[in-house]
């Protein structure tokens, strides 16, 4: 590839033009055409004593008392003008007083903004003179060579052949390598590398002459100058008189080295030769520094463009992936959403079914739920309609069996000759390419799978495809599960409502029978019991009125055994009436209310206030039961639990319910009493008021008594209420 040069900005080239003029050894200045100094370079603050910054703008008459100088500039300012140069000879004054001739030579400088003239000056020296014309001419010619090469190693060519025979008979260029090894870049003439003793001399002997040769100059990074060759070095052999060895030095770098040599010519290199090798030397350093920079910089621009183009296109690539990934999370979650949106499962698998044909740009397909046989399906979808179709394909039988076996997706795009497919199916008729995946439960097993088929404009369906519809698994895998719990919920739910109203019939069956025992039992015991108990009463009175004359001990023992016969008919009273109350079958619900609180104030001391109808109220037997079951129970709870001295009870009646409320001054129930399961009193009268459709709720305040309200359906008609006795 060729590198193109890069041209200097005007800032560049001011600044490298003003470097040059400083390092040439004759004195430059520039003046306008009033005279008025514009320039002075370091030679002319070294020959005429005054500083750069003393002269800047003042008259170059005064400073070097000269007007003869500028008569005669301005007398060749139309030679001038036309390209023309013009010089002469003036005595010039240095700072000093110290007069002295001069040789001073003019050029007009043409500017867009300005016209300048341009004196160079050396004294008059021929030998000084002569050396600083050539070292002039040289740096012309060099820095005209080198002020635009980016491409260095011609370029060093072509000033080892300005060098001679200018400077020397012999010049060679040698720069380091990277690993640190030397090599000859360029040599003039040409013809030298013909010489064998020179050739060896300049690719073997001086390489590694350690003393005075390249690597002694390039350790120590000085000059090295060989005035006279010895009779006995090899250089001699090579018939090198005098050579000089310059490093190629733009710090921080060192580049190489030019080697300057005197042969047949017989001329002797000196500190004048060596000073004016040195300064073409430098500048060759900058212009190969430039080049290297140039080089680097075009080198880090390829790469960074490379790297640049690379970053490009794998953002380009990542934006891409990015929205591709971006519309596929938008579509998982709408098709997630749409299938969590029902409970339904069938809805569900018709809605999943549809939804992968769509989103893989298939032409058919279904999904379907594993059931006890395999995988069974019930609906086929074909360019968005619904077929009928019921099949269930076995573990291992056909694509959906072998996918339930091994719990991966299957993926064909030679289904006619596919040994997994079952060709005698109606729906596997034209089939092209099939893609079927499973969905996993949490537990990771078979819960579902969707089958797509034939997919458009294709020949098969692509990995891609596959990650997608992968992808879309686990969300139908969600709202399938949801759905079967919730089926699950509700035959969990039916059966429970089946099993409880079943529980309840049970109960009251087993409540009824119960009481009607219990009436039976209590009608024995009082009809039966009773009567003999009576009649055996009356016979022991009449035995005892005959043994009392007779004999008094043994109808004292009668009286005893008749009083026991008392006591017992009163015991066999009170079961009977605690088994069934009479008086609920014969007074009704009101009475046997109001009697049983009585008797409860009778037997505990705890003073009773009651409020019932005051007739009896239409009530059907088993809800009279139950509330009457329910009364007994609370006031066997306050005796045992409560500590109350009072309690309250009222039985109320609407239309719609009958209600009794009971409330006591005693501690007060707690909240866990309230819900523990042990509390079987409380159970047992919460379970009579639910089976009548009724309702119970009790609550406790501490310190502040217990409160029980019991409300039970009834029908219509209700008498007005009686007060009863407090």
């Amino acid at each position: 590839m060729q590198i193109q040069p890069v041209p200097l900005s005007a800032g560049e080239k001011l600044h490298l033009q003003a470097q040059l003029l400083n390092a040439v050894e004759q004195s430059i200045s520039v003046v306008d055409l009033t005279g008025r100094i514009v320039f002075w370079n370091l030679y002319a603050e070294k020959l005429f004593g005054w500083k750069s910054e003393d002269v800047q703008g003042r008259d170059i008459i005064e400073v070097l008392a000269a007007p003869l100088l500028m008569d005669s500039a301005r007398a060749n300012l139309g030679q001038l003008r036309q390209g023309e140069g013009w010089s002469g000879e003036f005595p010039v004054q240095r700072r000093d007083g110290t007069i002295f001739q001069a040789h001073l030579s003019t050029s007009l400088i043409q500017s867009e903004q300005r016209t300048l003239i341009s004196i160079v000056g050396i004294p008059l020296n021929s030998a000084e003179q002569q050396q600083l014309q050539q070292a002039n001419r040289l740096l012309a010619e060099a820095g005209a060579l080198l002020k635009d090469a980016v491409d260095y190693e011609a370029p060093l060519v072509t000033l080892t052949q300005l060098a001679v025979p200018q400077i020397a008979d012999w010049c060679a260029v040698h720069l380091l390598k990277a690993d640190g090894s030397i090599e000859q870049v360029a040599l003039a003439p040409a013809e030298t590398a013909n010489r064998q003793a020179a050739s060896d001399w300049l690719q073997y002997d001086l390489p590694h002459d350690d003393q005075d040769g390249l690597p002694a100059v390039l350790r120590s990074g000085e000059p090295k100058l060989v005035a006279v060759v010895a009779p006995e070095l090899r250089a001699a052999a090579a018939a090198v008189k005098s050579y000089m060895i310059i490093p190629l030095i733009a710090r921080p770098q060192t580049y190489g080295t030019i080697t300057f040599v005197a042969a047949e010519s017989g001329r002797r290199f000196d500190v004048n030769t060596l000073a004016l090798a040195e300064n073409l030397t430098r500048h060759i350093a900058i212009y190969l520094d430039k080049a290297r920079l140039y080089r680097e910089s075009q080198q880090v621009n390829a790469e960074l463009e490379q790297h640049v183009g690379e970053r490009t296109a794998e953002l380009r690539k990542a934006v891409t992936q990015l929205k591709q990934s971006e519309e596929m999370i938008q579509t998982l979650f709408r098709i997630s959403n749409k299938l969590n949106a029902t409970l339904d499962v069938e809805t569900i698998l018709d809605e999943l079914a549809q939804e992968a044909i769509r989103i893989v740009n298939g032409e058919s397909g279904f999904a379907g739920l594993r059931t006890a046989g395999g995988m069974t399906v019930r609906k086929y979808f074909r360019q968005g309609v619904a077929v009928p179709f019921e099949h269930t394909w076995p573990i291992g039988q056909g694509i959906p069996g072998w996918v339930l076996q091994y719990k991966v997706p299957y993926g064909t795009s030679d289904a006619a000759d596919d040994p997994m497919i079952l060709h005698e199916l109606a729906i596997n008729a034209g089939v092209r390419s099939i893609i079927c995946t499973p969905i996993l439960d949490s537990a990771g097993e078979v819960l579902a799978f969707f089958d797509i088929r034939n997919k458009r404009d294709s020949e098969g369906f692509t990995i891609s495809d596959q990650n997608l519809l992968m992808a879309l698994a686990p969300s139908a895998s969600i709202a399938i599960q949801n759905g079967l719990a919730y089926q699950q919920r509700l035959a969990t739910v039916a059966e429970l409502k089946t099993s409880s109203w079943q529980l309840q019939a049970l109960a009251a069956d087993l409540e009824s029978a119960r009481e009607e025992e219990r009436t039976h039992i209590a009608r024995e015991l009082h009809d039966q019991l009773g009567q003999a108990l009576t009649a055996m009463k009356f016979d022991l009175s009449w035995l005892t009125d005959r043994l009392e004359p007779k004999d008094p001990t043994l109808a004292q023992k009668s009286k005893t055994v008749t009083a026991q016969m008392d006591a017992m008919i009163k015991t066999v009273r009170r079961i009977a009436t605690e088994l069934r109350p009479a008086m609920l079958d014969d007074l009704g619900l009101a009475a046997s209310i109001d009697w049983q609180a009585r008797d409860f104030e009778k037997r505990t001391g705890i003073a009773c206030a009651v409020s019932v109808p005051a007739e009896d109220l239409p009530v059907a037997g088993d809800a009279a039961v139950a509330l009457y079951r329910i009364f007994q129970e609370a006031l066997t709870n306050v005796s045992i639990h409560a500590g109350a001295k009072h309690i309250s009870v009222k039985l109320s009646a609407t239309p719609e319910a009958l209600t009794l409320h009971l409330h006591d001054d005693g501690r007060g129930i707690q909240t866990k009493e309230i819900a523990n399961p042990h509390s079987l009193g409380l159970l047992g009268m919460r379970e009579r008021a639910k089976r009548l459709g009724g309702t119970f709720d009790v609550r406790g305040a501490p310190g502040g008594g217990t409160t029980l309200t019991v409300s039970i359906p009834v029908k219509p008609g209700v008498l007005p209420e009686r007060q009863g006795r407090t």
